[in-house]
């Protein structure tokens, strides 16, 4: 027998929509055949079945959204009886999709994994985290072979008040929240995860709803739920967890643009795409992150991890929302494959045909809102990465030259970085490398 759950395809999913089985109840179904079509908050794809078997006792039907690890259907083998009820979750790995790019820095990870009855494997700050909390280890699922401080958090936020679970608080706020009759599970948390701090204890605030406009005068209500949803939640986790600095310095791009308009015929020959500007800086960036490691880097539970290739995220705008697939191995690529993955990547990020493993795994993101006109912006960093390059339009502007004042293509570089990874002047010199690099661009050629 076969348990068919629902996988887990993303970092952050705790749910999966199932779209539409691609077999029928009582059909038989070979082991990597296509079984169903499910949609999480960034990707919509197929997913091959695990197991060979008759499909049977299936429990969710096209638009149920269904938690990760939840049992819903079973694959039978010939004269094999069926189960009364499939169990609501088990600990079984995350059916395959379809289709799959090289494997990110980071493995990744199943939604469940097996564990040995007798002991519990589990990380020190799990321990003292689920013992703080009441929390009984065993209960957990893990996530990359043993349960980690993420894993304890991410059944805690699941549980809620609701489920028995004590709500997230530091030791001081519980203390005094006790001192003064107060519930936690009535104050909202600044802290990680949305834990209770003292000062959320001691100045609560309560903020008086706003008055809303007539029904007639609302256009439309955009729910905070899908990838608006996930947008929300990452950004703010991010913007609260993480310590950004903003450094910005301003390049001459006239070398920058001499050589995208001579290698631009070219480029179109090999790729069939004229040679952008963001291939361009995607190049001289991930150029430049091969002498600048600490920025070519994620922040994970147990440390930083600098990575020797550069897998570049590159931040696609939709009408709803923002993706950001990811050019594996970018500072291996030519300036035409380059074009032709950023072209293959962007088109597909705006057919929401992208597969789960192309939009994780990146080390380093570039966000380009050149092309509305923007001179200027400020990036959220996209965790567990340590930083993001913004860049806006090549605007003409007077600059001194030698005591003259000249008319040049200047292009402002923004970076923001995690302070808990990288350090103001490793930021600095990161920038300082690549506006020598894009004033000189002819190197990139070698």
């Amino acid at each position: 027998m076969y348990r068919v759950v629902m996988p887990a395809l993303e970092m952050a999913q705790d749910t999966g929509t199932l779209l539409r089985w691609l077999k029928h109840e009582g059909e038989q179904v070979q082991r990597g055949e296509p079984l169903m079509e499910i949609e999480t908050d960034k990707v919509t794809l197929e997913i091959e079945s695990g197991g060979s078997g008759v499909l049977t006792q299936v429990s969710a039907g096209p638009g149920d959204e269904v938690p990760v690890g939840q049992v819903i259907a079973l694959l039978l083998a010939e004269g094999e009886a069926a189960v009364v009820a499939a169990p609501a979750a088990v600990s079984a790995s995350p059916a395959r999709p379809a289709r799959a790019l090289p494997a990110s820095p980071v493995a990744a990870k199943p939604a469940a994994v097996s564990r040995a009855p007798a002991t519990v494997a589990a990380s020190p700050l799990a321990r003292r985290l689920a013992a703080e909390h009441g929390v009984d280890l065993s209960e957990l699922p893990a996530t990359a072979g043993r349960i980690s401080k993420a894993d304890v958090l991410a059944w805690l936020e699941r549980q809620g008040p609701a489920g028995g679970s004590r709500m997230l608080a530091s030791p001081l706020a519980r203390r005094l929240a006790g001192e003064r009759g107060i519930e936690l599970a009535t104050l909202s948390g600044s802290g990680p995860q949305g834990a209770v701090l003292a000062g959320d204890v001691r100045a609560p605030e309560v903020a008086a709803a706003p008055e809303a406009a007539a029904a007639d005068e609302v256009l439309r209500v955009v729910p905070l739920t899908g990838m608006r949803g996930a947008i929300a939640a990452r950004t703010q986790a991010s913007a609260r967890n993480a310590p950004h600095i903003s450094l910005t310095l301003s390049a001459d791009m006239s070398e920058a643009l001499r050589l995208q308009q001579q290698l631009s015929p070219a480029v179109q020959a090999a790729s069939g795409h004229k040679l952008t500007l963001t291939t361009l800086l995607a190049r001289a960036v991930a150029a430049t992150l091969k002498t600048h490691a600490r920025l070519n880097a994620q922040l994970l539970e147990d440390g930083i991890h600098e990575y020797r290739p550069v897998h570049l995220g590159v931040a696609v705008a939709l009408a709803d929302g923002l993706l950001v697939p990811v050019m594996r191995d970018c500072d291996t690529l030519g300036l035409a494959q380059l074009q032709a993955s950023l072209q293959q990547l962007a088109q597909r990020a705006r057919a929401r045909t992208l597969t789960a493993a192309e939009l994780r795994g990146a080390t380093f993101t570039l966000s380009n809102l050149g092309m509305y006109g923007i001179e200027h912006f400020s990036a959220i960093i996209n965790p567990p990465e340590v930083a993001i390059l913004a860049v806006g339009a090549v605007q003409e502007r007077v600059v001194a030259v030698e005591g003259q004042a000249v008319v040049k293509p200047m292009l402002q570089l923004t970076i923001n970085v995690d302070h808990r990874a990288v350090d103001g002047a490793v930021a600095a010199a990161f920038l300082r490398d690549l506006k020598q690099l894009l004033e000189d661009p002819w190197s990139l050629l070698v």
